[in-house]
């Protein structure tokens, strides 16, 4: 369960009032919030200062400098962090653009708290996971290269897929020259007496769909030439359905333990030395010897079992033979090498590797046995967790939404899961080993074969959804249908295989086309929206002001002047921009002198306007005109709060000039001045708090100069 308090939270948002809202509602839902306006200040936190933030919540578009899937992208390159974009966009392509950099998720702003704090524990979800596959996957693979037996895995075909390194060491064959070669090629083994070839414990679980053992008297022929007496069993590998999937194969060395057979009883002091058990017994089966591997393994010590029938000290399962076949076999043919079931002293079961001998004396008569077992419990733990792998690996390609299929060099189908089964009309079993070209309209196949060889041609990993545009296929019963793709390759002993992932799309196209039919109809409605829109901020701005002037108290009706003053601000704009020429821009010598008048004159007082506006055109976006209309508003509340109670003749001035790419805002009044105690980083005021957000917000610089006359100075970068 995702705990909240203790969840630190960026959040990346460039517009300062949205952003104050926003880190407010996650702050009262319990999490721990730092809020920064801009990518580069982001990616300054999290990768120069290295701050410990449990999540990320982007938005996309921030203005100036790096956008958010920018920012988010040099963020994940450096640390492993779930990313949640926020955007009030909602088209597919930015979205889709979000999906290639990080899948924790997308928030449309607006949605509510309920939306955004669900996705954000949906996100914590999603990591912890990640990171515990990720985890478990790792301890696999350590398991798998640490035990100390020869492992090979197999597909359903006994071609090679897997190899750890005592595998490789003993075939004489690396990993990747092995893979995809059948295993007859890599586990070659013959008999040692007759040295014909041993049938492939690999075809034996395939054919019987049941574990197996070795025969004795098996020697592993490996590529170098050497020669390894093994032992070693193969189990199928089943996926969830209990279909059989592949083989697991795993042997080890016995060549020391089948030379020292017939030596055993006279070197065993040098046997303490190993660690597989050995356990030595008369004719009669009375112990005579117990290594130290024996006590460490069954937890008897060699002093308790001394004299004692082996029977009577170790209860053995031989899962498929009884005791008397097994004492039977190795009378007979001289040794048994198998699986079995042991119990040590304190109850527990232990799996055991064991090859039991016939002893003989010099005369070669039989005066004993010798038993060498090794504790496998760890390897099949490691086998269990193999085929546990390679089921889920299995059930996440078949339950994938999209269709895979993969191809070998030729174009023959070898893989086909069920999205594929359901897009394309065919069962598996019909379409593997089938001609790709068969799910394929007859006049695309040239084209669609030299997509695949142009492909193969330029050594690039992957290409990525929708990169080889739409293509076409073709279903069961005929009919043709758009599909988007992406395609992956990768080279086995030389031959490629290609990998596909489909999607149909037309469901998507008909939706498209009815998109474009809406918009047409949207821009008629959005000229009906404007009129209605400026109508309800006319409305709004009315009813404050007209509230305002109905108050006696004097703070109500500055708060209400304040709140119409920025009402006003943006109905300035927003008439402005409609009669703009140009697209999303406002010129300044247009704008400023307007809102300037506007503001003032909503307040009852009598105020005397300079302005100083230089006549240079400046054209400026309705983004940053709206935060200077607020910052403006804000400036000529403060004056009407506190500059005028003793002053007969008002006065306020605007001065805007520009020095080279600098344009500066100058604001003042002929008030007593500004207490030395006030300032834009510690103020107490919301009005101050919010100038200084903003001007933060357009990258701007505001300072208070006291002398000679007191004002406000705004410095922008154009």
């Amino acid at each position: 369960m995702t705990v909240v308090a203790d969840k630190s939270i960026l959040l990346v948002e460039d517009e300062a009032i949205l952003a104050m809202f926003e880190k407010n509602q996650l702050e009262q839902g319990g999490y721990l919030v730092t809020h920064v306006s801009n990518g580069e200040n982001a990616i300054h936190l999290v990768i120069r200062e290295e701050k410990p933030f449990d999540l990320i919540l982007m938005d996309i578009d921030l203005g100036r400098g790096l956008d958010g899937t920018q920012t988010a992208t040099e963020i994940l390159n450096y640390k492993e962090i779930p990313v949640v974009f926020l955007s009030s966009h909602t088209e597919r392509e930015i979205v889709k653009k979000t999906e290639t950099i990080t899948s924790y998720g997308y928030v449309v702003k607006n949605s509510g708290f309920t939306v955004l704090d669900a996705s954000i524990k949906m996100a914590f979800k999603l990591f912890e996971a990640n990171e515990l596959t990720k985890s478990k996957k790792e301890h696999l693979e350590t398991v798998l290269h640490s035990i100390g037996d020869g492992v090979i895995a197999t597909d359903s075909e006994g071609k090679v897929i897997r190899m750890n390194p005592v595998a490789e060491k003993l075939t004489g064959w690396t990993h990747d020259d092995a893979e995809g070669h059948n295993i007859r090629e890599v586990f070659k083994i013959v008999n040692v007496k007759t040295r014909s070839l041993v049938e492939n414990p690999v075809d034996i679980v395939l054919r019987t769909n049941s574990i197996v053992g070795l025969a004795n008297h098996t020697v592993l022929l490996s590529k170098d030439g050497s020669e390894y007496q093994i032992s070693d069993s193969g189990s199928p590998i089943k996926d969830l359905n209990g279909d059989t999937r592949g083989v697991v194969l795993v042997f080890r060395d016995i060549t020391a333990e089948y030379n020292v057979q017939s030596h055993i009883a006279k070197q065993a002091n040098m046997l303490n030395n190993v660690l597989d058990a050995v356990i030595g017994t008369d004719f009669n089966h009375r112990i005579n010897y117990w290594n130290k591997a024996a006590e460490k393994i069954y937890l008897w010590k060699a002093e308790e079992v001394m004299g004692k029938s082996v029977f009577e000290v170790l209860k053995t399962d031989y899962l498929q033979l009884t005791s008397d076949q097994v004492i039977e076999r190795v009378n007979t043919d001289g040794s048994f090498i198998g699986e079995v079931i042991q119990f040590a002293k304190d109850g527990n079961i232990r799996n055991i590797e064991v090859n039991q001998v016939l002893l003989n004396d010099e005369s070669e008569l039989p005066i004993g046995y010798i038993a060498v077992g090794r504790d496998i419990s760890e390897r099949l733990n490691a086998m269990k967790q193999i085929r546990e792998s390679e089921a889920k690996l299995t059930q996440i390609i078949e339950s994938a939404m999209d269709a895979i299929i993969s191809i070998d060099q030729s174009k023959k189908i070898i893989l086909f899961n069920g999205a594929a089964e359901k897009m394309f009309g065919y069962e598996s079993f019909e379409i593997i080993g089938q001609a790709l070209d068969r799910l394929i309209p007859l006049d695309f196949r040239n084209q669609h074969d030299n997509h695949i060889d142009s492909f193969s041609k330029t050594g690039v990993s992957r290409r990525a959804m929708g990169a080889l545009g739409q293509i076409r296929g073709l279903r069961s019963n005929g009919e043709e249908f758009p599909l988007e793709a992406s395609i992956s390759q990768i080279s086995v002993k030389g031959e490629k295989l290609f990998t596909v992932i489909l999607r149909d799309v037309s469901v998507r196209n008909l939706a498209e086309s009815k998109i474009q039919k809406l918009l047409h109809e949207k821009e008629n409605i959005l000229k009906e929206i404007h009129h209605r829109v400026k109508n309800n901020m006319s409305s709004i701005f009315t009813l404050l002001t007209l509230q305002a002037r109905s108050q006696t108290e004097t703070s109500t009706q500055t708060i209400l002047y304040e709140a119409a003053g920025r009402v006003k601000s943006m109905i300035v704009l927003y008439d402005k921009l409609y009669h703009s020429a140009t697209d999303n821009t406002v010129s300044l010598q247009d704008y400023f002198p307007a809102i300037f008048e506007e503001i003032v004159n909503i307040f009852p007082k009598k105020i005397e306007l300079k302005m100083d506006i230089l006549q240079e055109p400046i054209e400026l976006n309705a983004k940053l005109l709206s935060s200077l209309g607020i910052i403006l508003n804000e400036l000529i509340t403060n004056s009407m709060k506190h500059a005028f109670n003793e002053i007969t003749k008002a006065q306020i001035c605007l001065k805007i000039f520009r020095e080279e790419k600098k344009l500066y805002l100058e604001y003042s009044d002929n008030g007593p001045g500004i207490p030395e105690s006030i300032s834009i980083e510690h103020s107490p005021g919301f009005g101050l708090q919010l100038i200084g957000m903003l001007v933060d917000q357009i990258e701007g610089k505001i300072s208070i100069v006291r002398n000679p006359i007191p004002k406000f100075l705004l410095e922008l970068s154009l």
